[in-house]
């Protein structure tokens, strides 16, 4: 019975090898999940209102789905230490829901006399502050769609499958547009696919990129080097269209952001005992040479940049000063959530008006949270995140199963999170659509199921 169960595990493990029909369980909850991410990303990002209205309506259509069904109900129920971030979480929204009133901790914001309006309240855009509050609902349906998936294994593996699939399948479009010229790019000479910038493409490959060395590493276990590549060859061949990808972006910020996940996931693998040093050094000396081939063959857009970086630094570093100044203005309540924008007009005076005046984000999530929902929100929903990162590595580092996926997407977040220090790909909807599913997906994946 025993030698029955370890067989019957290592099976699970080993990688999607069996047939292709019947589909794997949980490929229909994948399909839809990932289907409207993929259709946002399409949707240049789902930048528009509409659009974005659109998906975060969708995900909660999913959620009503998932609910709707016996099976994934019980899964999804099944699912514990949700307690902490939802109520961080919940901080966070009615943080949100008080900026709409005259009772934020800030107290009715001075614009709102100056227009004549009484009574005023916290957030200086009522209608921008109700949309955010819309889309963070949105993806918390989200995040629970991937809660859902992830709590059954099976269904899990399913979705990461399907979600390297589907981003090489965007990788092989983006590029094939990118090379021919065909459709248009707000940068000349450097990839953003529809997501509207080279940064925020650069955010989405790196991503995946790390995802998808987690099952590439679990199928190279105990394989001689002269097989690796039949080992994995569904993997290789991803790896290296989003890898190739991500050095077309020529984003700096992604290109430390992918280096940061795949540090965070070989120190994971190592405390985790899953790989030994002597295999790990000959993994890291062959990453190495691949990345510094694949510098020298189509990296040169990045590397140029990299010359230029002082001249960027400094631009960025004065948008920082200037909103950094106004958080301090109002550092409890902030100015109401999605208020960027007019808070930038607001800022600009004759001195930086030519070189900011087409900003649209602070370029770093962090300061721009801080400015829109004050200490007030933003500590909350940075803690809501923190947790389930926290919570899913530790359980994580406790199973023994699905370890090599649950490492990947939890070292995948580093990217994000390294990337929003200089970027606004999470203003994105369409990659905060994503990046909320994997996060719910990796939450109850640590956890682990019953099947």
């Amino acid at each position: 019975m025993g030698s029955r169960r370890s067989a019957s595990q290592s099976r699970e493990d080993a990688g999607p090898r069996g047939r292709l029909w019947p589909p794997p369980e949980g490929t229909g909850l994948a399909s839809a999940a990932l289907g409207l991410i993929f259709l946002a990303h399409l949707a240049y990002g789902a930048l528009r209102i509409e659009a974005s209205l659109i998906a975060v309506g969708a995900a909660a259509l999913l959620l009503l789905g998932c609910v709707a069904t016996p099976s994934i109900r019980r899964d999804l129920l099944r699912v514990r230490g949700l307690a902490i971030p939802a109520a961080l979480f919940g901080l966070a929204l009615l943080a949100g829901l008080l900026s709409l009133t005259p009772f934020g901790p800030a107290g009715v914001h001075p614009v709102w006399a100056y227009v004549g309006e009484t009574p005023g309240s916290t957030t200086i855009d009522r209608s921008a502050t109700t949309l955010e509050l819309i889309k963070l609902l949105g993806l918390a349906c989200i995040f629970l769609v991937g809660a859902a998936t992830g709590a059954s294994d099976s269904r899990a593996k399913t979705a990461v499958n399907l979600l390297i699939a589907l981003s090489a399948v965007f990788g092989l479009w983006a590029f094939f547009n990118f090379a021919t010229g065909v459709q248009y790019q707000t940068q000349r000479g450097r990839l953003e696919g529809t997501l509207m910038s080279p940064n925020t493409a650069g955010t989405f490959f790196a991503v995946m990129v790390i995802v998808t060395l987690g099952p590439l590493l679990r199928d190279l276990r105990g394989v001689r080097a002269g097989q690796a590549l039949q080992a994995a060859t569904g993997y290789w061949a991803a790896l290296i269209i989003l890898a190739g990808c991500l050095l077309a972006t020529a984003s700096r910020g992604a290109a430390l952001g992918t280096a940061v996940g795949v540090l965070g996931l070989v120190v994971i693998l190592l405390f985790a005992g899953r790989v030994t040093w002597n295999r790990m050094s000959l993994i890291v000396l062959a990453t190495v040479i691949a990345a510094m081939a694949s510098l020298y063959f189509v990296g040169e857009r990045l590397l140029e940049r990299f010359t230029s970086f002082d001249q960027d630094a400094s631009s960025r570093a004065e948008m920082f000063a200037m909103h950094w100044r106004a958080f301090l203005a109002a550092p409890m309540g902030g100015y109401g959530l999605g208020t960027f924008d007019i808070i930038h007009r607001i800022l600009l005076d004759a001195t930086n008006f030519g070189s900011l005046w087409t900003v649209r984000a602070t370029h770093n999530v962090y300061i721009q949270w801080l400015e829109e929902a004050g200490l007030i929100g933003a500590l909350p929903m940075f803690g809501a995140i923190g947790s389930v990162i926290i919570i899913s590595l530790w359980r994580g580092l406790r199973r023994t199963r699905m370890t090599y996926l649950i490492f990947a997407l939890l070292a995948a977040n580093l990217a994000v999170l390294v990337h929003g220090f200089t970027d606004f790909a999470l203003q994105t909807p369409s990659v905060a659509l994503m990046w909320a599913y994997m996060l719910g997906l990796q939450f109850s994946m640590s956890q682990g199921s019953q099947r």
